[in-house]
């Protein structure tokens, strides 16, 4: 019996232990769990922080774009409204100038023009660093032809240089290569400022830029820039600090020397946008040579059979040029002619500013444009439009009621719903930021104008596009060689039997075509579109025929309503083909 009670003992002992082991077992998982639980909260905890921040992030950046856009729209205006007045004293005192003056008044109207441009100046210096602060200066890559460069500059600057009685010496090295890759027009910038900071502190001396070739390697060329000059000189405390922002050495913020203080800052910014270096060397009383370096990329020369296949086109574009001769001469024979050469015809100004309106009527009067109608907003530009055809539109893009953009917008969509031909639209607006160049184009304007801007580049701008604009061809000259090849055994050619039978029977249509498109009889009206585009093809007029296809289309659309402003246009497109090809029968 001991013995079972020992064993007895050793059970309830075990048993015991085992409760105690599950006890803490138990109290190890409730432990466990409450870890883990307060882990699971914390977690949970940093998930909804971590939104939160997300949210404060993106709301911070959306801050940061609004911000940006922001910047942008305030610099677009400053400089329109900046620019715009300042056009107006520079187009004047330009037009002044070449006016019959007394040496007086000769000097009056320099001191005006040196006064504008100066400020001019301020205020581009003034946007440029806006952009670079803000980081929307983009560079723009494309063919660097250093010597070219380099010319320009001379003749931009001589009579910067004459004034202060100095020389300017270019020395450009001949291991440099002729046409490298990089942004010309800031390299450009970059060289003006440079050298007009030398010609600023130095009278009778000289200044010299000099074009060196630090680094060759297999597609890129390490050049550098230096600009000499014997003017007055930095010491060595005032270099440590001139490429800072609004920094004027003591002399330089003196009244003979006038500037932002600006300029070099921005020449750093653009030469460290291209990642590049810049600096000094100085020393005062004895001048400075302010250096530049970048790496620019040698320019790949196209291969043979790139430069073949331009030949090749070259050639065809002749031989088509040749071919097309005969047309053009019948194209310009009629006096009918539905459209009239772009010089005989108005050119439209729309801009809001009464001052530039004025400005610009002068300016092309000197020129000898005479005929020029005016509005002051985009919208009375696309009524003015709507009821006249003109040679060429001056648009400014920045106007009430409604933009320029919109307005070109709204002038190309009636040229292409009327079939009317293209009119050369030039943007003239005091925005000259890149992203404003780009809307105008992109709604279709065909060249951009910066105010203030000069009559040369005024005259050289509208001669360009007058001179691109070609009549609307009324026949199709293949087609009419080919008829007048097919001659009866009559006194009587094919082509006149058949012109006779077109001018009997198409008046008649086309009253009955103007009924149908007034009343919106859809069908009768495509049907009877159609039928006199048939007929006009056959005799090779392509002129109407592009317009009684058009009314055709509009008619199938059941849209008769947008074919009403065509109907204006089909008699005297009638008279024209039929006066083109009794010229052509006779030739």
């Amino acid at each position: 019996m001991p013995s079972d009670n020992e064993e007895i003992q050793r059970l309830r002992k075990t048993i015991e232990q085992l409760s105690d082991q599950l006890i803490r077992s138990k109290e190890q998982e409730e432990r466990t769990l409450s870890a883990f639980s307060d882990m699971n909260n914390e977690l949970v905890t940093l998930q909804r922080q971590l939104s939160k921040n997300n949210a404060g992030l993106e709301s911070a950046r959306q801050k940061a774009v609004a911000s940006d856009e922001s910047k942008s729209a305030f610099m677009a205006v400053i400089s329109h409204d900046f620019r715009t007045p300042l056009n107006g004293i520079l187009g004047m005192a330009e037009l002044l100038a070449l006016s019959p003056l007394s040496e007086e008044q000769k000097d009056s109207v320099i001191v005006i023009q040196e006064a504008a441009k100066l400020l001019l100046k301020l205020i581009q210096d003034l946007l440029d660093f806006s952009k670079l602060e803000a980081g929307q200066l983009r560079l723009e890559q494309g063919e660097v032809k250093l010597q070219e460069i380099m010319d320009y500059i001379l003749r931009l600057l001589k009579p910067q240089i004459d004034k202060k009685r100095n020389r300017m010496i270019m020395d450009c090295d001949p291991e440099v290569a002729a046409v490298l890759e990089g942004d010309s027009t800031r390299i450009t910038q970059i060289l003006i400022n440079l050298i007009q900071n030398a010609n600023k502190f130095t009278t009778d001396g000289s200044v010299k830029v000099e074009v060196k070739l630090v680094r060759q390697q297999a597609r890129t060329q390490l050049v550098r820039f230096e600009v000499h000059d014997r003017g007055i000189g930095i010491s060595e405390e005032d270099q440590i600090s001139l490429f800072e922002p609004y920094m004027q050495t003591e002399q330089g913020r003196s009244k003979e020397y006038e500037g932002t203080g600006l300029g070099l800052s921005i020449c750093k910014s653009l030469v460290q946008l291209m990642d590049g270096e810049i600096g000094i060397r100085s020393k005062e009383g004895e001048g400075s040579t302010f250096w530049f370096e970048l790496e620019l990329g040698l320019h790949l020369v196209e291969s043979k059979e790139s430069a073949q296949l331009t030949v090749a086109d070259e050639t065809s574009d002749l031989a088509n040029d040749a071919k097309n001769d005969v047309g053009d001469a019948t194209k310009n024979s009629s006096k009918d002619a539905p459209e009239q050469d772009a010089r005989t015809l108005p050119i439209l100004l729309a801009d809001d500013n009464v001052i530039n309106r004025q400005l610009v009527q002068l300016q092309l009067k000197k020129l000898g444009f005479t005929k020029l109608e005016c509005v002051s907003s985009g919208e009375e530009a696309v009524n003015a439009f709507r009821d006249k055809t003109y040679s060429l539109i001056l648009m400014d893009s920045m106007m009430p009621v409604m933009d320029g953009i919109e307005a070109t917008r709204q002038i190309r969509a009636i040229e292409q719903d009327e079939m009317r031909p293209s009119t050369p639209i030039i943007a003239m607006t005091g925005n000259v930021m890149q992203s404003e160049k780009d809307k105008c184009y992109e709604a279709g304007m065909n060249d951009f104008i910066g105010k203030p801007f000069t009559l040369e580049v005024l005259d050289t701008t509208i001669r360009k596009w007058h001179s691109a604009s070609k009549p609307v061809q009324i026949l199709n000259m293949d087609v009419v060689r080919e008829i007048a090849e097919l001659n009866t055994d009559g006194s009587q050619t094919l082509l006149s039997m058949l012109l006779e039978m077109y001018r009997a029977e198409t008046p008649g249509k086309i009253e009955d075509l103007r009924r149908h498109v007034v009343s919106a009889d859809h069908k009768a009206a495509a049907e009877t579109a159609h039928d006199l585009k048939s007929g006009s093809l056959s005799l090779g007029i392509s002129y109407l025929s592009t317009l009684f296809s058009q009314i055709e289309k509009y008619a199938k659309q059941e849209l008769t309503h947008q074919a009403e402003p065509l109907l204006d246009k089909l008699l005297p497109a009638y008279q024209a083909a039929c006066g083109a090809l009794q010229q052509a029968n006779k030739s």
